[in-house]
C-alpha cells in the first residue's frame, strides 16, 4: 500500500493531505484536480479557508475570497488548507515551490475533436499545416485553409461534418472554412491520418456525423529549470560555451542545449549570440517585456535570457509575454509565471508600447495611416476593459479569447506603422502544381489579393517543362496531361496585372536523371554521377561541357520567343555544393582536360585537393565556366526579348560561398550580367539578413536591382520576416522576394505584410522605370500637402512643390525615360543639395524627401548603366 499524499513545505515541513477531489475537510488539507466534478471548488468562508493554485509545483496564486471557490485550471492542482493547516502553510507565497507527493495531475488535452468517439489532439490553430500537424482552421484564419494534397480534412458547421477533403496524394485539400464553423486538418503523417482515412474510406466517418470541438488555452503556468551561466566571458565561466574544435567561444558563449543569462555587468550592447536560438527580454519588473530572437539588446536593468535546443523550447513554450521572471541565483535556476494578470498587464504592456509607437511615427513624420491606428488602439483599450470584467468573474477561457483579440489588434498596430511604397519588387516562388486553369486563377488571386506583383513561376524543373516542349531532351511534365500550366499563368497573369517570370533551375535535374545523354552527366570526385544531401539523389548536367551549354541556351531562346514573360529566373547557376567537404564537383575527362590544357600542366585536378598549390587555380577555372555560361546566356536571350529582366537566386555570403558552390555572383553584379538579384537570405533573425543586405548592395551599386531573399519555408517568426523585410527595404533594397508560395500564405506571413508594408499595390521599378520615378515623386508632392505641412515639418512648400512639378512633367512628356528625361538624375541631385541646405525643414522631413530621391535616382542611374553606357 503506496504511502498517504502529502506535501512537502520550502522549509522541508511535511503536510498530510486529508482528501483528493472530495469534500473539503474541515481541518486540514484537501487538493483539487481537473478530475473534480466540477471547475471551481466549493464556495467558503473567507477567514476559515485559505486555497493556493499550483503548477509544476510553483504557487501561482493565493484566494482567501471563497465568494465562487477557487478555480481549478488545466494541468494545475488546487490546494485547499482549513483549520489548523490554515496557519500552518500561512508562510506560503506566490513563486514558492512544493512538492506533491502522492497526487496524480491528470493529463488531459486542452486542445482536442471528437470523431466517432475517438479523441484526437490538435496541435495548432490557424496555422501553416506541416508534417505530423494535426490543425484546427476558423474563418479567422482566410477563406481556405491552402493545405496540399498530403492529408485530410473535415469541414465542420454546426457540430455536423458538411464536407470532406479525402486524400487522393493529388488534389490539395485546401477546403473551404465556413464562418461559422471550422476545419479540422489532418496531416499524412499524424498518428491519427490512417485511421481517419480508413474510416472515411469505409463510410464510417461520412457528411453528417458529429464532431465536438474543445478547446481550453491553459490560464495558469508555471515551470523552472536550470541556467547554466550569467555573463560568460571565458571558457573557466561556462566551458559549455566554448568550441573547442576550433579553440573559439561559441557566438555569445552560449552552447547547444544551453540557457545563459545575460546582464548589463555582460558589458557589450547585445548578447552576440547567432540565429540558432531564442531569446527573451525581462525588465526590472521581474515581466517578460520582448519574446523571440537572437543577438538580443541587454537592457539596463532587467536581463536577457537566451535559450539554445531543448532550453530555447522551454522559453517558448513558458517565458510568454508579461510572465512573470525570478532568477534563484543560489539554486541557479529560472522559474517562470503566468497567471491571468499576465493577461492584464500583457494588455497594458502593448497598449503603452503601442501607444509610444504612433507618438514616434508622428515625430518621425511617417506616412502611415494615423486615423486608422488611433482607432485600433481605442478598440484595444476597449478590449482591455472587458478582461478586466473576465478576470473578476474568473471567466478565463473568455479572457483569453480576448487577449488573443487584443494581441490581434496590437499587432496589427505594429504593421500600421510601416509605410507601404507604391513602387517595389514583391515577388514569390512558386511551383506550378496546378492542372486546370480555375486552380491558377484561385492561386494567382491570392497573391494578387496579397499585393504582391511579382510571381517567379518554376518553369524548368525536375527535368520537364511546364508547357508543352518541342525538344526531347525537356518533355512537356506529364502531371499536367497536356495542360501549358505557363500559358495559363501569362493569361491570368494579364488579367491580374501579375508579371510572371520564368524560373528556371539550368544544369540541375533534381531527381530526374536524363537518361539518354548520360554523358552530359556531372561527376563527383569519386566518379558517381549524382549529389546526395539529406539522404535524397539529385543529378546534375555537366556545365562545361558546350552541348550541355548550347541545349540549355536553346531551351531558354525558345522558351522567351514562345512566351512573353517579364523576366528569366536563374537558379543553381552553379555547382553542386561540397558543403566544406573533399567530395566535390566536376571531375569529368573533358573538364579535367581542359583544365590541364589552360594551365599548361601534367596535375590531374582529380589528385587537387584544398591547401595544393593549383587548388585556387582549380576552383577559378570552374567559375569561370559558369561565368562564362552567365555571360553567353544573357546577350542571347536579351537580342530576342530586350525588356526581359534576367535575374538570379544567389547565396548571400559572396565572399565565402564562391569557394563552396562555385559562384562567383559578385562578379556578375559588377558586370552588370544581372537586372536584378535575389539574395537568398533564409535566416531567421533581422541583423544577419540585413548584413547580407548591405554587402549586396555595395557589389550591385547601380548596375542591378536588390530583391530580398527571405524564407518563409525556414519558419521564421511573422514578425522577424516584416522585420527583414522593412529593414532591408530601408537600406535601400528594391523589394522581397518570399521563397515559397505554400509556405507563404500557409502560415499567413501574407497577413501582417499586407496590413503594414503591402496595403498599397505597387508597381515594378525595372520593367516601369518612368511610371516608377513618376510615381516617387507624386507621393512626395502628396506627402508634402498631407504630413509635411499640417504637423509643421516644412514651412515653405511651394518652391519644393513646383520643382517636383517640373519634374514629373518631364516625365509625362516622355512617357517614360528616353535618353531626355534620363538627365533627371541631375535634377534630382540639385533638388537634394537644396533640401540637405535648406535649415525651414526639419531634420526628419529632410531626411524621408532625400531618401525618396535617393531611390528615384537609382532607378535612373540603373536605367542608364543599361540602356547608355556606352
Amino acid at each position: 500500500m503506496g504511502a498517504s499524499p502529502s506535501i512537502t513545505l520550502p522549509d522541508g515541513t511535511k503536510l498530510v493531505v486529508d482528501a483528493v477531489n472530495a469534500e473539503r475537510s474541515e481541518n486540514g488539507i484537501t487538493v483539487y484536480t481537473r478530475d473534480y466534478s466540477a471547475p471551481f471548488t466549493v464556495p467558503f468562508e473567507n477567514d476559515a479557508v485559505v486555497e493556493y493554485i499550483v503548477s509544476g509545483g510553483i504557487v501561482l496564486e493565493k484566494n482567501t475570497n471563497g465568494s465562487k471557490g477557487t478555480y481549478i485550471p488545466l494541468h494545475n492542482v488546487v490546494i485547499s488548507a482549513s483549520g489548523t493547516a490554515k496557519e500552518e502553510m500561512k508562510a506560503i507565497a506566490i513563486g514558492d515551490a512544493l512538492i506533491l507527493n502522492g497526487v496524480a495531475v491528470p493529463e488531459q488535452m486542452n486542445r482536442f475533436a471528437v470523431v466517432k468517439g475517438a479523441e484526437i489532439a490538435i496541435n495548432k490553430i490557424n496555422a501553416y499545416r506541416d508534417e505530423n500537424d494535426v490543425v484546427l482552421y476558423d474563418a479567422g484564419y482566410g477563406a481556405t485553409t491552402n493545405t496540399n494534397q498530403w492529408g485530410l480534412e473535415l469541414i465542420i458547421e454546426n457540430g455536423i461534418i458538411t464536407g470532406m477533403a479525402k486524400p487522393d496524394g493529388k488534389t490539395y485539400n485546401n477546403s473551404r472554412i465556413p464562418s461559422q464553423g471550422h476545419v479540422l486538418s489532418v496531416q499524412a503523417g499524424s498518428s491519427y491520418y490512417n485511421d481517419l482515412n480508413a474510416k472515411i474510406a469505409s463510410g464510417e466517418i461520412k457528411t453528417g456525423n458529429p464532431v465536438e470541438i474543445i478547446v481550453h488555452e491553459e490560464t495558469h503556468l508555471a515551470s523552472r529549470i536550470a541556467y547554466d551561466a550569467v555573463d560568460p566571458k571565458s571558457k573557466e565561466d561556462n566551458p559549455g560555451g566554448w568550441d573547442s574544435a576550433n579553440d573559439k567561444p561559441f557566438d555569445g558563449f552560449r552552447g547547444g542545449d544551453q540557457l545563459i543569462v545575460y546582464t548589463s555587468d555582460y558589458g557589450k550592447e547585445t548578447t552576440g549570440t547567432n540565429a540558432w536560438g531564442y531569446e527573451v527580454i525581462v525588465d526590472e519588473n521581474h515581466r517578460v517585456i520582448s519574446v523571440g530572437g537572437n543577438n538580443s539588446p541587454i537592457p539596463d536593468k532587467g536581463y536577457v535570457l537566451s535559450g539554445h535546443g531543448v532550453k530555447a523550447d522551454w522559453l517558448k513554450n513558458y517565458a510568454k509575454l508579461s510572465a512573470t521572471v525570478n532568477m534563484n541565483r543560489t539554486a541557479k535556476e529560472m522559474v517562470v509565471m503566468l497567471t491571468p494578470q499576465s493577461s492584464l498587464d500583457r494588455a497594458d504592456y502593448r497598449i503603452g508600447t503601442s501607444t509610444a509607437l504612433l507618438q514616434k511615427s508622428k515625430d518621425m513624420y511617417m506616412d502611415v495611416p494615423y486615423s486608422k491606428i488611433e482607432q485600433k488602439m481605442a478598440e484595444a483599450k476597449a478590449i482591455r476593459g472587458e478582461i478586466v470584467k473576465l478576470i473578476e468573474q474568473q471567466a478565463y477561457d473568455e479572457m483569453t479569447l480576448k487577449s488573443a483579440a487584443l494581441d490581434s489588434l496590437m499587432d496589427e498596430v505594429i504593421n500600421l506603422n510601416m509605410e507601404s511604397r507604391k513602387v517595389d519588387h514583391r515577388a514569390i516562388w512558386m511551383r506550378p502544381l496546378e492542372t486546370n486553369m480555375d486552380e491558377v486563377r484561385q492561386h494567382l488571386k491570392l497573391i494578387a489579393d496579397a499585393n504582391l506583383n511579382q510571381v517567379y513561376v518554376e518553369t524548368w524543373w525536375d527535368g520537364y517543362t511546364i508547357y508543352p516542349s518541342d525538344n526531347p531532351l525537356a518533355p512537356h511534365n506529364p502531371m499536367y496531361k497536356g495542360f501549358d500550366v505557363l500559358q495559363a499563368y501569362m493569361d491570368v497573369g494579364d488579367e491580374l496585372g501579375l508579371e510572371i517570370h520564368a524560373w528556371v533551375e539550368n544544369a540541375f535535374l533534381e531527381g530526374n536523371k536524363m537518361e539518354q545523354k548520360p554523358e552530359w552527366s556531372m561527376i563527383r570526385r569519386d566518379g558517381a554521377d549524382y549529389w546526395e544531401v539529406d539522404g535524397h539523389t539529385f543529378y546534375w548536367l555537366n556545365p562545361a561541357l558546350p552541348e550541355v551549354r548550347n541545349f540549355i541556351t536553346d531551351l531558354y531562346v525558345d522558351l522567351v520567343t514562345r512566351y512573353p514573360v517579364a523576366g528569366l529566373h536563374l537558379d543553381y547557376i552553379r555547382y553542386p555544393d561540397n558543403y566544406g567537404t573533399e567530395i566535390d564537383y566536376g571531375y569529368d575527362a573533358y573538364t579535367r582536360e581542359q583544365f590541364m590544357k589552360t594551365f599548361k600542366t601534367d596535375v590531374d585536378p582529380v589528385n587537387l585537393y584544398p591547401g595544393d598549390k593549383l587548388w585556387p587555380e582549380w576552383q577559378q577555372f570552374r567559375m569561370d565556366i559558369i561565368t562564362g555560361f552567365v555571360k553567353e546566356l544573357v546577350p542571347a536571350l536579351k537580342k530576342i526579348s530586350p525588356k526581359l529582366s534576367i535575374s538570379a537566386a544567389v547565396y548571400s555570403d559572396f565572399y565565402t560561398n564562391p569557394y563552396y558552390k562555385l559562384q562567383e555572383a559578385g562578379l556578375w553584379l559588377q558586370n552588370g550580367y544581372l537586372d536584378n538579384v535575389f539574395p537568398m537570405s533564409y535566416k531567421l533573425d533581422a541583423q544577419a539578413v540585413v548584413h547580407d543586405a548591405e554587402e549586396t548592395l555595395k557589389l550591385a551599386g547601380d548596375l542591378s536591382y536588390v530583391t530580398m531573399g527571405l524564407g518563409p519555408q525556414a519558419k521564421v517568426s511573422r514578425p522577424v520576416l516584416v522585420e527583414q523585410a522593412y529593414e532591408t527595404q530601408k537600406k535601400g533594397t528594391s523589394g522581397s522576394a518570399y521563397f515559397e508560395f505554400l509556405s507563404y500564405f500557409g502560415d499567413q506571413y501574407n497577413v501582417p505584410l499586407k496590413q503594414g508594408m503591402y496595403r498599397n499595390k505597387a508597381i515594378v521599378p525595372f520593367s516601369n522605370p518612368g511610371l516608377s520615378v513618376k510615381t516617387i515623386l507624386m507621393e512626395m508632392d502628396r506627402k508634402i500637402d498631407e504630413i509635411y505641412v499640417p504637423n509643421e515639418g516644412m514651412a515653405d512648400a511651394k518652391s519644393y512643390k513646383k520643382d517636383l512639378k517640373v519634374l514629373v512633367n518631364q516625365l509625362n512628356e516622355n512617357k517614360t525615360i528616353d535618353k531626355r528625361a534620363a538627365k533627371l538624375g541631375r535634377d534630382l541631385g540639385q533638388l537634394m543639395n537644396k533640401l540637405s541646405k535648406d535649415s525651414s525643414v526639419h531634420a526628419q522631413v529632410k531626411e524621408r524627401m532625400i531618401f525618396d530621391l535617393k531611390y528615384a535616382d537609382h532607378i535612373i542611374k540603373i536605367y542608364n548603366n543599361k540602356n547608355y553606357n556606352d
